[in-house]
């Protein structure tokens, strides 16, 4: 295939991974339309290339979010010397370090402007010392998100799911039942559209909530099914292609079914910084990640150690023990026992061992009530 070169936001570069798409007759498909918020359900089987697929969708993007992947840490494929991508931000959990040629954040920091500055996003498994952790992280992440209500064409995000049930597990880290969370997966994946986010979401299973997954996008992308068939309310689909070639179809190929009913077969290149089976990415890349002590997380009758970190930098900079408490959802007496904590912490040892582990700004700084607050 040709090398083309295409303006993706500011930045022009070559095109690494040519898509082309073959239209069946009758059920024309010109092409993606990459200038607009859209949905891609990727299906298939494992090790069919879905993964691959979603990168390529993801590099026509002008900002990449990189979440939801598997524990052999194939996010950070973006960060190899063969990737399109140069501006990129890891992001870590709370109480671990990672070093590393590119930038990086704690989760606990994490704004939606670090998302719009860089190119990249990208975090993995072994950035967070637990699954818990991770979950809990990325719900955070996805937080972010939502406070993005404004966006121009021509800035789109792509926010790539390769393990989507890990979105679920996320919602559920935050209490909630897994009908719930299933719920707010779904309601998180309509608003995305009207945060100028596009979506890749890799589905295996097809049943329940990929029924409804599936009436929410604009494009399904089919991978080698093998045997298992097509679900029933999409079988339609073989009246206009050989079912023999779901079960045999090569990784760069695919079956793209459009909203309005358009079909066509697609083919394109496989990128040449996808992570191959075996490959030890953290090794090669000279990333090195430690972990130090857990997190004692918030519930609604304990403050975690972010939240107690996040108290006392607001009150450090606000002085008000009621206004704080306000905007924590907690008592002032709450706030009050919170400071005198840390401020013992700092007199006794020279930090607080709470905001340490959440990596506060006033880790070896008392704080104290404004002039103009001592009464409140």
């Amino acid at each position: 295939m040709s090398r083309q070169k295409y303006l993706i936001g500011s930045r022009t570069v070559e095109d690494r991974t040519p898509f082309k798409i073959a239209a069946v007759p009758e059920r024309a498909l010109a092409s993606f339309n990459f200038e607009r918020p859209a949905t891609y359900l990727v299906m298939g089987n494992r090790g069919t290339g879905k993964s691959s697929l979603i990168e390529v969708l993801a590099e026509r993007h002008p900002k990449i979010i990189d979440l939801y992947g598997s524990k052999d840490n194939e996010n950070l494929c973006w960060c190899r010397d063969t990737s399109p991508i140069d501006d990129i931000l890891l992001v870590h959990g709370d109480n671990t370090d990672v070093e590393s040629s590119f930038n990086t954040i704690n989760v606990g920091k994490l704004r939606l402007s670090d998302l719009e500055d860089h190119e990249a996003t990208v975090t993995c498994h072994a950035f967070f010392s637990s699954d818990k952790v991770k979950y809990q992280s990325l719900d955070l992440i996805t937080k972010c998100l939502e406070q993005r209500t404004q966006w121009r064409e021509g800035d789109l995000m792509f926010m790539a799911f390769r393990e989507t049930m890990d979105l679920i597990y996320s919602k559920m880290s935050q209490g909630q039942g897994e009908k719930d969370a299933k719920a707010s997966l779904l309601y998180f994946m309509r608003q995305l559209r009207h945060f100028g986010v596009s979506v890749g979401a890799d589905m295996l299973r097809w049943t329940g909530l990929d029924k409804e997954m599936r009436d929410l996008s604009e494009y399904i992308i089919f991978k080698k099914i093998g045997w298992k068939g097509l679900p029933g309310d999409l079988s339609f689909v073989f009246n206009y292609m050989d079912p023999v070639y779901f079960r045999y179809m090569k990784h760069s190929e695919c079956v793209i079914l459009q909203e309005n009913g358009n079909i066509a077969k697609g083919k394109y290149d496989l990128p040449r910084y996808h992570k191959e089976e075996g490959v030890d990415l953290l090794r090669e890349l000279s990333i090195k990640v430690e972990h130090g002590e857990r997190l004692i997380q918030s519930v609604e009758t304990k403050v975690g150690d972010r939240e107690h970190r996040e108290m006392i930098d607001y009150y450090k900079d606000n002085g008000s023990m009621m206004e704080t408490g306000q905007v924590y959802n907690r008592s002032s007496g709450t706030v009050s026992a919170h400071v005198k904590y840390h401020n013992m912490q700092v007199r006794k040892n020279g930090f607080c061992d709470r905001c340490k582990r959440a990596d506060g700004k006033n880790i070896e700084i008392s704080v104290h009530a404004k002039k103009n607050h001592l009464h409140a």
